[in-house]
């Protein structure tokens, strides 16, 4: 479905993204994961189209909807879920008009509008009557369900993410996961994940695509990966975490011996 060859990114004659490639499948999620500056935001900026490539392309269903010839910008049928959702609601509006953003290039009509927003919020598991609150009037992981309600009614192929889970307690980030399965799997959507949580990415993820210094480290599925890292830098990476116990129930020297 999803298809990234050769794509750099140059900003200000510094070399930012060299050589990205990956593809992703109709119903897989993809972790992106990396170090502080390795390069993961920039890319998920890239893809959404707010980057201009330097070389490269990305396509969506066998067709190219950027590059550096392209005056395409982002790519259709995708939507982004942000790291802080109080920050991504306008304070001002209802919770309703928020999700309804994603609609305004529809021809849906008022009360066809009103219906899909309802789904939409039944479906990320919020109480009936929540859309007529504003942000100050819901808690955080409800805020952050109301993002991914606004995400998924417009019905998109693709979905990015941005440290999603990051700000909210453990068990509130399992009750959003789990619903994030759950719409994936009824709607056969796609996921792209930026994450530090090597935890959640072993847990969720088809694929992870490990960057380091704006540049691939490794891409494989994610067994392979975590039985198997195949750089130093993947090696380094999950010894720190079993280390530090954010990856449990691995010893420290079976990395080493991969």
């Amino acid at each position: 479905m999803l298809e990234v060859n050769n794509l750099s990114v140059q900003m200000q004659n510094q070399c930012l993204l060299e050589d990205i490639n990956f593809d992703l499948c109709r119903g897989e999620t993809l972790c992106i994961i990396g170090e502080s500056g390795s390069g993961k935001t920039t890319l998920l900026r890239s893809l959404l189209g707010l980057i201009p490539l330097s070389q490269g392309s990305v396509s969506l269903n066998g067709h190219v909807y950027q590059s550096p010839e392209s005056s395409q910008i982002g790519l259709p049928s995708t939507q982004m879920v942000m790291q802080d959702p109080i920050a991504a609601l306008n304070p001002r509006k209802k919770v309703k008009i928020s999700i309804a953003e994603s609609l305004y290039r529809s021809s849906l009509k008022a009360a066809e509008i009103a219906h899909a927003i309802k789904q939409a919020l039944n479906d990320v598991e919020l109480p009936d009557g929540l859309e007529n609150r504003y942000p100050s009037q819901i808690s955080l992981g409800q805020a952050q369900r109301v993002c991914i309600a606004r995400a998924i009614v417009a019905k998109p192929d693709i979905l990015f993410f941005d440290e999603p889970l990051s700000a909210l307690d453990a068990i509130i980030q399992k009750q959003i996961a789990q619903v994030l399965e759950r719409i994936k799997k009824q709607n056969e959507l796609s996921y792209i994940f930026i994450t530090h949580d090597l935890g959640f990415a072993r847990h969720y993820a088809d694929k992870i695509l490990l960057l380091n210094r704006g540049k691939v480290a490794e891409y494989q599925g994610v067994g392979l990966f975590f039985e198997r890292p195949e750089s130093a830098y993947g090696q380094e990476l999950l010894e720190a975490a079993y280390i530090l116990g954010s990856l449990p129930h691995k010893k420290t020297k079976e990395i080493q011996a991969a």
